[in-house]
């Protein structure tokens, strides 16, 4: 049956092509394609998933596409922004930076071309980042660069994936091993307090995006 299938799609493309009409492009073409349209087509081969309308179902619990095309800071933002005022930066920030921030990304976006180590030490009234520290294994000595780019009384803002969010945990078919460990709210907060912040505000979530949020202040 599956050979049949491939033999009519063959023989469709090539009346197609053979009636002067071209095949549309396929969507991970597009410039500044969702994330999604690049990994659609491995994602519906693995088995672990199951195509839904509007998302997938991995291990019973249905996960919607709004998880897996990127500018997750967009959902924070507004609550970001009541802390995050003055000069700062954005780490991990991607194609979707905080407004107002300066970005720092080692992959793409306007941040791309600009290195945490450009940013010199003891000079941002704040720091954003939104799903980033989750790809860092020793992710606590990251935490402390982060935090050394502040001024005394600077803010520290993560967003972070929460562990009930399945398709985000390590191993999983969505990241593979790009998530490094599995955020969770308590320990990232007490791994702020070790490095002498003090929490201001926390949600520890999930909020609507599978994520929570941990607003901290570095000692004066």
């Amino acid at each position: 049956m599956q050979a049949l299938k491939k033999l009519m799609r063959r023989i469709g493309h090539k009346l197609l092509r053979m009636a002067g009409d071209e095949l549309p492009p396929p969507l991970e073409s597009f410039p500044d394609c969702p994330d999604l349209f690049h990994q659609y087509r491995a994602l519906a081969a693995n088995k672990e998933l199951t195509r839904k309308p509007g998302g997938w179902d991995y291990k019973g619990r249905f996960y919607p596409d709004m998880l897996t095309v990127g500018g997750g800071a967009s959902s924070i933002r507004r609550v970001a922004l009541r802390h995050c005022t003055g000069s700062g930066i954005d780490i991990g920030a991607g194609l979707w930076p905080l407004p107002g921030a300066l970005p720092v990304d080692i992959w793409r976006g306007p941040g791309a071309v600009r290195c945490l180590t450009d940013i010199p030490e003891n000079s941002m009234d704040y720091v954003f980042s939104s799903h980033c520290l989750e790809h860092v294994e020793q992710w606590r000595e990251e935490l402390q660069r982060w935090i050394g780019k502040l001024k005394p009384a600077g803010i520290l803002f993560l967003y972070l994936p929460h562990p009930e969010c399945g398709i985000w945990n390590p191993g999983s078919p969505m990241v593979g091993d790009g998530h490094k460990w599995q955020p969770e709210p308590e320990i990232v907060k007490q791994a702020l307090r070790d490095l002498r912040c003090e929490i201001l505000v926390a949600d520890d979530g999930p909020d609507a995006l599978m994520s929570f949020f941990v607003c901290a202040r570095k000692e004066t």
